[in-house]
């Protein structure tokens, strides 16, 4: 296996870099009354990425030249990479991999500079597609490069890989990503989100995205936002929950557990919703910090103590959860719905998936928590209630990609070809809660930056 340690040098600052706090907001949302005895609570957080000087970005593009990329695709291709250069700064660092059927290094990791960007477009401007599909070939490349860099202290490192089709070599999903991100995107009815959906889940914080032919660019502008805006690096949260064996008033036992986040990008929220049980009396009833890093630097919060009052007398309205809080716990209850219906088409059972997502859309009878992986309980939940309790982007976003979801399962052979690719890519923005595909997820989780890529990169296709 070839070893890639040239990466352009980089002159760093001497000594450690301290961190201002500041970088990560944590919004903590919870009913302050509850009642004495037993009972369960929900907990939402919120961490947001504040304005503050972001990561320089190491980024290694990892292109599908097979043949079937031959003509307006591969026109398109160069017109997204010479997008991405043109948003890149002297600080970033960017290589090219290209694979068919083996694969092939453009360039090892160099910072963007005037003289690198004339390099480079040359390089991309000659680009030819012919042979098979060898996404694992090219993605072992990728993560080479980025291993093995002698310069990385401090560095946002990231993988965009894109393929048109399906593998004719081997299986990508076989290769151990680790904690490099990993962003993958699919056009075309051949293209294989199975494979694609698979090396963007085992990367850490990765997203899969399905484009159309013509949108190549607007999905590569959205990620690539984020990347150039990464304020705080494996965001990692901490609770500390206590033993409900020996916990009560006088005596607390706290069990630390942690949740990697992922990398934060200025103005990006990341939400954790959770369901704690009280026993009788306790008052506090979790404990939370958080790390992430920055520069290479580690920064630890101070612990916070979340608690609520014990009353006899609770109000209903002090009882009824709190509106963000119940907006993401419909969010997750509605994409659990599309989860099991996705799980039925690919059984190629569309009867059911269908009955699925048009109970979901419309009928008020509701699902099992049971039916839609929430818990044991065989409770029906009322879909219509949940509808009911939202307004605004939200309940529209959500219903229409029902809708869509439903509409691309119409027949296997739509499924197939189209409507697989879409679910996967819309599971995949909600669970990573970031852009991914197209459609009516494409904006729900983008930040500023992200949404004036998107634009700029529509602007270039039309003008093309």
């Amino acid at each position: 296996m070839m070893r890639f340690d040239d990466d352009e040098p980089i002159v760093l600052p001497p000594g450690p870099k301290p961190i201002v706090p500041g970088r990560v907001k944590l919004e903590i949302r919870n009913n302050e009354k509850v009642p004495m005895d037993d009972n369960t609570q929900k907990v939402l957080l919120t961490f947001t990425g504040e304005e503050n000087s972001r990561s320089p970005l190491d980024i290694v593009a990892v292109l599908d030249l097979s043949g079937s990329m031959q003509g307006q695709r591969l026109e398109e291709l160069k017109r997204t990479m010479l997008f991405v250069m043109a948003k890149l700064s002297p600080v970033d660092r960017l290589s090219i991999v290209t694979y068919s059927s083996n694969a092939k290094r453009l360039c090892p990791l160099r910072l963007v500079t005037p003289t690198s960007k004339r390099e480079i477009e040359v390089s991309i401007n000659s680009l030819c597609a012919f042979g098979g599909t060898n996404t694992e070939a090219g993605l072992r490349m990728g993560l080479d490069i980025l291993n093995h860099r002698k310069c990385n202290r401090g560095r946002v490192g990231a993988i965009m890989l894109m393929s048109d089709g399906m593998q004719t070599h081997s299986d990508a999903r076989n290769v151990e990503v680790g904690d490099v991100t990993v962003h993958t995107f699919g056009f075309g009815d051949e293209q294989d989100p199975v494979v694609l959906k698979a090396i963007a889940d085992h990367s850490q914080g990765g997203t899969y995205s399905d484009l159309s032919l013509g949108n190549l660019s607007l999905g590569f502008a959205q990620c690539l936002g984020g990347l150039l805006s990464v304020v705080a690096q494996d965001l990692t949260l901490v609770l500390h929950l206590p033993d409900e064996q020996t916990c009560n008033y006088r005596s607390q036992v706290w069990i630390p557990s942690t949740t990697r986040l992922g990398d934060l990008c200025i103005k990006e929220c990341r939400k954790v919703l959770m369901e704690v049980h009280l026993p009788r009396g306790l008052t506090d009833i979790l404990k939370v910090s958080y790390t992430y890093k920055f520069d290479g630097e580690i920064f630890e919060s101070d612990p916070l103590t979340i608690s609520v009052q014990r009353t006899v007398e609770v109000t209903a309205a002090q009882q009824q959860t709190l509106p963000d809080v119940r907006a993401e716990d419909i969010r997750l209850r509605i994409v659990r719905i599309m989860k099991v219906a996705t799980v039925d088409a690919d059984s190629r059972n569309l009867e059911s998936a269908r009955d699925k997502l048009i109970r979901g859309i419309k009928s008020p009878t509701g699902f099992s928590k049971e039916e839609v992986g929430g818990s044991s309980s065989k409770q029906k939940e009322d879909v219509g209630a949940l509808w009911a309790q939202l307004n605004g982007e939200l309940k529209y976003d959500l219903r229409a990609q029902l809708e869509e979801l439903l509409e691309l399962m119409e027949s296997q052979y739509i499924y197939e070809r189209k409507g697989r690719a879409f679910a996967y890519s819309l599971l995949s923005s909600h669970s990573a809660q970031k852009p991914a595909g197209r459609g009516y997820n494409m904006e729900k989780f983008a930040t500023p930056q992200m949404y004036d890529f998107l634009l700029e990169a529509a602007g270039l296709d039309v003008k093309s």
